[in-house]
């Protein structure tokens, strides 16, 4: 099968999860023997990160632009020129758009080049802002609509956030469908990157790791306002947070709670050092509270690390309670501060769940598994079966 992919981020272009996603994927169907081509923003690289014979990336130089609408209007106007250059050396069979930013690529490509169109949404507008207030947030949201529209299968990455699509936009039940993210546990396995855990924190102090963007959406001020009842339980406890944002504001916070000492921001941390990253923590947090799937919290799992998290979206399924690690309920400081410390008091069952977490990633979220559901659905858009 010709595949072709379009995502607005890829490695090394990385701003959320969608990026890891696109690629791992990719990676996974080319290794069942299809050829993936990746439509993808940014300039040219002489060796490009996943490429091989059976996966060739195409790469759109951007353009300022006044806001991301603007920005990624522009990247799909050229991407559709693109990709019809291509059909005619390539004839692709199916076109997977991940995201609203490519829907008016793949709507335009669906229509020009024929081709059964598979749309992927990682979250929406309202989970992520709220109900859409104005005109900006409005037309957001009318593009994932849009997506789903005109979608001849819709794939989401949750259970609950399937529900949540269907409630939003109230698309045919056959053509909506739930598969999950996965991890590539051999990254976790062979850590070839090694990071000195002496420039994180003391020897006797307790890591306890955040990776993800710096937004409301992924609850890190839950985790600052919880610092101090940690510490007083654990007073050898040291907060590590890795990730893109506005930095100021939570370290700020942390430092007017009287525990700016024990936070440390890494910024963005390159994907190649994220295995070594997870490798030094005793537990991990992940304070959502909107989140439809949370591959982090897979990604912990997979380094063999217990995963304390909200009981929201996508980690009711990816965090089993008590056995790979502890839920909290969402934006709740209390609760994510009694569950860490649970985790930090007990050093032998936080290993477990640990290990317990390992297996549970490895029978449930290979990439190997996700992509053959991926073509079975590919499959129903051609027609080969219903």
């Amino acid at each position: 099968m010709k595949i072709l992919m379009l995502s607005w981020e890829f490695p090394p272009y990385k701003v959320g999860g969608i990026a890891s996603h696109v690629s791992d994927l990719s990676n996974a169907l080319a290794k069942m023997g299809h050829s993936v081509h990746i439509l993808t923003y940014g300039e040219k690289y002489a060796t490009e990160p996943t490429a091989n014979d059976t996966i060739i990336v195409h790469r759109i130089p951007g353009t300022w632009a006044p806001n991301t609408l603007a920005w990624s209007n522009f990247l799909c106007h050229k991407m559709e020129k693109e990709a019809i250059r291509l059909h005619k050396e390539v004839h692709f069979d199916v076109l997977h758009a991940h995201d609203w930013m490519m829907v008016p690529a793949g709507v335009g490509l669906k229509k020009t080049l024929r081709l059964p169109f598979i749309f992927t949404l990682h979250s929406t507008e309202q989970g992520r802002s709220g109900k859409p207030s104005n005109p900006y947030t409005r037309l957001i949201n009318d593009l994932e609509w849009y997506g789903t529209y005109e979608a001849d299968e819709i794939i989401t990455v949750g259970k609950d956030f399937c529900d949540e699509v269907k409630g939003l936009f109230n698309p045919p039940e056959n053509k909506i469908h739930y598969v999950p993210n996965g991890v590539d546990l051999k990254r976790f396995e062979d850590v070839k990157f090694f990071l000195d855990r002496s420039n994180f924190a003391s020897d006797w102090e307790k890591i306890i790791l955040f990776v993800g963007r710096l937004s409301h959406q992924k609850g890190l001020e839950y985790l600052v306002w919880a610092a101090p009842k940690i510490l007083k339980a654990n007073p050898g406890a040291k907060f590590v947070v890795s990730g893109a944002g506005d930095t100021n504001r939570y370290s700020s916070l942390a430092h007017q709670l009287g525990v700016g000492h024990k936070f440390y921001f890494t910024g963005y941390t390159p994907d190649h050092l994220m295995p070594s990253l997870y490798s030094l923590a005793d537990a991990f947090a992940v304070p959502s509270v909107y989140e439809p799937f949370g591959i982090v919290a897979l990604e912990a799992s997979a380094a063999r690390k217990p995963v304390v998290g909200s009981y929201v979206g996508g980690l009711k399924d990816t965090i089993v309670h008590e056995y790979t690690g502890l839920h909290t309920f969402p934006g709740h400081v209390d609760s994510i501060a009694s569950q860490v410390d649970r985790v930090l008091s007990d050093s032998s069952w936080a290993e477990w769940m640990g290990r317990n977490g390992h297996s549970w990633v490895e029978t449930n979220f290979t990439w190997e598994r996700i992509s053959r559901w991926t073509t079975g659905i590919y499959g129903k858009a051609l027609g080969l079966w219903e």
